[in-house]
């Protein structure tokens, strides 16, 4: 085996370790026996029953095999010693065994549960140990594997995305329609909405037909909004260009009023309104 650990896998060896109480706060300690007695000859697995806490034991090292387990992995991986990496190789193979692919199979609660009978700190699925011994909680669990190395990984639920509303995708087709509306009549503002250069036009989602789609009632209203708001600018406009016609047509009055006034005075002098 290599050995390189997959950032994965080394999550779920400090994790074990940690739920041994094996833990060094930087790395597991594989030098320690049950009841924290150190092991001085790391050659091979001590073998030696420890009592600690009202419980005697034989288990060694940082995932605390014991004897039996240890001779059984050492043989099928070809382990000569109890050194660091022989732990690490032997550790994940008892997980592979227990269907847990330590490369790629987070931590959850279930997969911790698929390990509870090798290691008895590991919960159940009923929160509790498979031998009567004291347990982590998968909470403590999780919240440690998360420190080891990102919530993903370490089995906690990403939060989704926020779903987004009806009423936000029908604003945003609104909006990209109004632009279009506003592009069409080719002027550079539409009253009440400013000046066509404040109304950016954002993506448009591709939205599938059922109950996440747009109701045909919503775009009904798009619709007659739209409407609405051409009829008003072509009424505007209408009004604009009246009036700006009867503005001309009575300034050319007043000044025909004034002409004909001035050729009166003129006449009256018997002069010519060329001549002047």
């Amino acid at each position: 085996m290599s050995d390189v650990v997959s950032p994965n896998a080394r999550r779920w060896l400090d994790t074990i370790s940690f739920a041994e109480g094996t833990w060094g706060g930087t790395a597991p300690r594989y030098d320690i026996t049950f009841g924290y007695k150190p092991i001085k000859d790391l050659s091979r697995h001590p073998n030696q029953v420890v009592q600690g806490g009202g419980y005697s034991s034989a288990a060694a090292g940082a995932y605390q095999f014991m004897p039996g387990t240890w001779a059984d992995i050492a043989k099928q991986q070809g382990l000569k010693d109890f050194g660091p990496r022989s732990q690490d190789v032997a550790a994940l193979a008892l997980l592979r065994q227990k269907g847990i692919d330590p490369d790629r199979d987070p931590i959850t609660r279930e997969n911790i549960a698929k390990v509870a009978g090798t290691w008895a700190s590991l919960p159940t699925l009923r929160g509790e140990s498979a031998y009567g011994q004291p347990v982590k909680t998968f909470e403590a669990l999780r919240q440690f594997a998360e420190k080891r190395g990102g919530s993903a990984a370490s089995g906690a639920t990403p939060k989704a995305p926020a779903q987004q509303t009806t009423v936000d995708k029908t604003s945003g087709l609104g909006q990209i329609l109004l632009n279009k509306f506003i592009d069409m009549l080719g002027v550079s503002g539409v009253r009440g909405l400013g000046p066509r250069s404040s109304l950016p036009t954002p993506a448009l989602p591709d939205y599938s037909e059922g109950e996440e789609g747009l109701a045909s009632s919503e775009l009904d209203i798009i619709a007659s909004a739209l409407k609405s708001r051409q009829e008003d600018e072509v009424e505007r406009q209408m009004t604009e260009e009246l009036a700006s016609k009867s503005l001309m047509s009575n300034v050319q009055a007043a000044e025909a009023a004034k002409a004909q006034l001035l050729a009166q005075a003129l006449g009256a002098f018997g002069t010519s309104s060329s001549a002047i």
